[in-house]
Order: C-alpha cells, then sequence, then structure tokens
C-alpha cells in the first residue's frame, strides 16, 4: 500500500513498520505536540488510551524512550490541496479563498516540489 503524500516525513518510518493508520491516529490525537514515549507505558498513559493497548504498545516499543515532536500533518495536506484544485482548472485566487489562505501563500505551495520527489536534471 501507498504511502499518503501528505504523511509528514518524520512520520513515514513509523507508517512503513506500524500502518498508516497508526501513523494517522498519532497525528490526530497529539498532532503539534511533543511526547515523551515510554519503554513500558502503563494502562493510563495517554498513548495507550489513544491508541488502543496493541497499538499505543507498538508505538512504545518502536519509538520508546525518547521525545518526539508529532507534527499536525497541515502543511502537507495544504500542498496537496492546492494541488488538487490546481490540477481541476481552479484560479490561485479561488484556491485562496477556498482553503482560507493568501493568493501569495498558495502561490508558494503550487511552486515548491515537493522535497521527496528526487529532481531528474539536477547531478
Amino acid at each position: 500500500m501507498a504511502l499518503p503524500s501528505a504523511l509528514p516525513e518524520s512520520l513515514i518510518d513509523l507508517a512503513e513498520t506500524l500502518g498508516v493508520r497508526v501513523a494517522l491516529l498519532l497525528i490526530s490525537e497529539f498532532g503539534g505536540r511533543e511526547l515523551r514515549i515510554p519503554k513500558n507505558p502503563g494502562p493510563d498513559h495517554p498513548i495507550i488510551k489513544a491508541l488502543g493497548e496493541t497499538d499505543g504498545r507498538a508505538v512504545c516499543h518502536f519509538m520508546g524512550d525518547q521525545f518526539v515532536y508529532i507534527p499536525h500533518g497541515r502543511a502537507g495536506a495544504r500542498r496537496q490541496s492546492v494541488q488538487d484544485l490546481s490540477t481541476k482548472g481552479r484560479t490561485r485566487g479561488e484556491i485562496a479563498r477556498l482553503l482560507g489562505l493568501s493568493e501569495r501563500h498558495v502561490r508558494r505551495l503550487a511552486n515548491v516540489p515537493d522535497k521527496r520527489q528526487d529532481d531528474l536534471f539536477s547531478e
């Protein structure tokens, strides 16, 4: 299964190992926060409560005993939304209005190449 293009780079390893569903759950529950991930969480730990026993323990085993920033993932989603709307023929002004962004920011998002895609012409 292909990973969503809007998935933050810092969670790609987690998504490849434990699944996209677990990565998206982490983002929805803890996005924008820095968490200390314990090796052996108790049953009342927020990660166990949010993800459930099995997924919570898998995350703790994979990322345990470290501080981790969980990105909120909005930047990639915005860039993807701008690209999708642009492909559908919307103008930058329409896109800005629909997404609640400035035209300048829409232009920036539309003109920045995806960092995860290789440049075919660079040496």
